[in-house]
């Protein structure tokens, strides 16, 4: 083969080329590609040793382990390939990406698939393909391992196995060349755990229960934060706490958040349809910094409201710490979102390290202060002295302020004192499914004189406050 392949077809014509569909869910097998540290995988002894051991075995002179981007295919390891790189309109893999399945051909100019391409029809001479996939660990095709002839053969059985045993070894070793690098799941199988995950998303196995957001001027429900479970078929309900972590290690949780958004959405349009009492209320979901630098979140966020028939303004995404320290990745998306009525909110606010810079660069409606204070609320001044500061500084800034995490009637009473508008917990209401949800109860709610008169004044007032996120402890 030439040195520069890209020599045999100049690009103009690569619509001459039969190229594979992108795959079912190529953003989200994209988004996988782009986790893997791609430079530190070429020369890899390791893959470089499966990819030799893969041409020897089936007697092939090419061979090559991939991923697969968006315009180029990049090879890890290779024989006989003189390219580190290919356009993707000249990959023979772009197939066995597409179908996520294996792909074996024994004479490429008797399949209509290959018998145009140039590296069939030209010099190259490729007479034979056998390649299957190499899946990450949410369970999406990333890239293939293949071995190519020069001479129409049969490859059998044996032969395939043989190539997704190799496969499958190729994707532990990948592992190793995570960005991620697995922090917190030391000890787990987060490959086997993605893909299982994965299957979990496909087959509806996920649930999406709601935490009501109670206003404490009404006793009445404002909004609904919606929460994440996995109803496991062999180990019950199962909190986020359990997945989350594996659904952001293996970029997953782009999908899963898409999903629940979705979901979210239809039940409170539901909710607001089904009568006056519920006709204003609101939603709020948490948004992940993966979710957020995804190209595609401000259509796919847009695409739920409107599928919905929810109005944007009835939306707030909840953005951590974790999900803003992205920075300059997000806040393209973030400012377009508001544009569109979307409201933001800053959860677990007095935790972070830099809670106050984000709400002087992030263009934030509501903050949310976390547990962590609530939980002294009464018995402790310290934690009575940074919730009241929290409160005040939010107020300040126009912004409304919810405090989560109220478990008893004294905390209640402080949160009241304090003026904070909205208020979360066990025990006004505990995350529940829809249809266990009474979301036209009243709360005997007497607000403290300190700020019962009137609301902050908002910059940017568009109503009572919703939330949402996949917290852990929920």
């Amino acid at each position: 083969m030439p040195a520069a392949l890209e020599e045999v077809i100049p690009r103009s014509d690569h619509h001459l080329v039969t190229t594979a569909p992108p795959h079912p869910h190529e953003s989200d097998r994209l988004a996988s590609v782009s986790s893997y540290r791609c430079a530190e995988s070429v020369g890899d002894p390791a893959l470089q040793a499966l990819v030799e051991a893969a041409a020897r075995s089936l007697g092939t002179p090419v061979a090559g382990l991939t991923l697969m981007g968006e315009t180029e295919q990049q090879l890890l390891a290779r024989v006989g390939v003189p390219a580190q790189a290919l356009p993707r309109h000249l990959s023979l893999c772009t197939h066995t990406v597409s179908g996520a399945r294996p792909v074996v051909v024994g004479d490429t100019r008797a399949d209509t698939r290959f018998a145009d391409h140039p590296l069939v029809a030209g010099e190259q001479r490729v007479r034979a393909y056998a390649g299957v996939p190499v899946f990450g660990r949410d369970g999406l095709p990333v890239g293939s391992l293949c071995v190519v002839d020069v001479r129409t053969r049969d490859f059998g059985a044996a032969d395939v196995a043989l190539l997704e045993q190799l496969a499958r070894a190729a994707a532990g070793l990948l592992e190793l060349h995570r960005h991620d690098a697995g922090a917190g799941l030391a000890g787990r199988d987060v490959l086997a755990e993605s893909l299982r995950l994965r299957r979990a998303v496909e087959d509806g196995e996920l649930r999406v229960h709601y935490q009501p957001v109670v206003d404490l001027r009404t006793g009445r429900v404002a909004a609904v934060e919606a929460l994440v479970r996995w109803q496991h078929p062999a180990e019950g309900l199962l909190p986020p706490g359990r997945f989350v972590p594996v659904a952001e290690a293996s970029d997953l949780v782009v999908a899963l958040g898409r999903h629940v958004l979705t979901e979210a959405c239809r039940q409170v349009a539901a909710w607001r349809a089904a009568g006056p009492a519920t006709a204003g209320l609101r939603l709020a979901v948490n948004a992940s910094g993966r979710q957020l630098a995804e190209p595609g979140v401000v259509g796919a966020v847009q695409h739920a409201l409107s599928a919905a028939g929810l109005p944007a303004d009835a939306l707030t995404l909840e953005l951590t710490e974790t999900a803003l320290v992205h920075g300059a990745d997000v806040q393209p998306a973030l400012r377009r979102l508001r544009g569109t009525g979307v409201r933001l909110a800053l959860d677990d606010f007095g935790t972070g390290y830099s809670s106050l810079a984000y709400l002087r660069d992030f263009p934030v409606d509501e903050v949310k202060v976390d547990r962590c204070f609530t939980a002294g609320l009464g018995t402790s001044a310290r934690s009575g002295t940074i919730t009241a500061a929290s409160v005040h500084l939010a107020h300040e800034l126009g912004c409304e302020v919810v405090v989560e995490g109220v478990e008893h009637a004294g905390q209640l009473a402080h949160v009241a004192a304090l003026g904070a508008r909205y208020a979360q917990g066990y025990l006004l209401a505990p995350p529940r499914a829809a249809a266990e949800c009474d979301l036209t109860a009243t709360w005997p709610v007497h607000v403290g004189t300190a700020r019962s008169a009137s609301a902050p004044a908002a910059r940017h007032p568009r109503g009572p406050v919703r939330e949402l996120h996949h917290d852990a402890a929920s």
